[in-house]
C-alpha cells in the first residue's frame, strides 16, 4: 500500500474543519437576520482548537512517521487552509447571492444597538465616524470582509497548529522512550 502524503491527510482533515468553520461563519453571517446567532460564535471558537487537535492527532495516529514536529505543524497548517477554502466558498456564495450588503447591514445594526444603549453618549464620536464611513462608501465589501476573515483564520490556525504539533511531537517521543518497539 502506498503511503499517503501529509498533504493528502491534511486535505481529508480539511473537510470536517471546513464544515466546522462554515458553521462559525454562518453564525456571523446570519447575525443580521437572527439576533441569537452570534451567541454561538464564542462556544464554537472555544471548540475549534479541539476539532483541530483531533484532526492533527488522527494524522499522527494513522501515519506514525509523520509524528514529527515539522510534519504535524505542516499538516495542521494545510488542514486549516483547506478548511478555510471550504468555509470561504460557502460564505462567498451566501454573501454574493443572499446578503450582498452584509457589511453595511452589520455596521448599521451595530450602530443602532450602540445608539439605543444607555451608554450611547460615550460613543458619540465613534458612531459619527462610522456613519461618515458609511456615507462615504468606504466600508469593505462582503468579499473583502471574507478575505480578511480567511487570512485571520489561516493565521490563527497556523499558530494553533504550531503549539499542537509541539505538544504532540513531544508527547510522542515520551511514549516511544517508555515503550520501545
Amino acid at each position: 500500500m502506498e503511503k499517503k502524503s501529509i498533504y493528502r491527510y491534511a486535505s481529508e482533515a480539511g473537510l470536517p474543519v471546513g464544515l466546522y468553520l462554515t458553521l462559525m461563519s454562518a453564525c456571523l453571517l446570519l447575525s443580521v437576520k437572527v439576533a441569537a446567532a452570534p451567541l454561538l460564535i464564542l462556544p464554537l471558537c472555544i471548540g475549534f482548537p479541539f476539532v483541530l487537535w483531533f484532526q492533527i492527532k488522527k494524522i499522527s495516529r494513522e501515519e506514525p512517521s509523520y509524528n514529527k514536529f515539522s510534519s504535524l505543524w505542516l499538516g495542521g497548517i494545510y488542514t486549516v487552509i483547506f478548511g478555510t477554502l471550504i468555509c470561504m466558498f460557502f460564505s462567498a456564495i451566501y454573501i454574493i447571492f443572499c446578503e450582498p450588503n452584509f457589511v453595511h447591514l452589520y455596521v448599521t445594526n451595530a450602530l443602532d444597538a450602540i445608539e439605543s444603549s444607555p451608554m450611547a453618549g460615550e460613543y458619540e464620536a465613534s458612531v459619527a465616524m462610522m456613519r461618515e464611513a458609511m456615507e462615504a462608501h468606504i466600508l469593505p465589501t462582503g468579499l473583502q470582509f471574507l478575505m480578511t476573515m480567511a487570512w485571520t483564520t489561516c493565521f490563527v490556525g497556523s499558530i494553533l497548529s504550531l503549539f499542537m504539533a509541539l505538544i504532540m511531537s513531544r508527547s510522542g517521543k515520551n511514549i516511544t522512550r517508555q515503550f520501545p518497539a
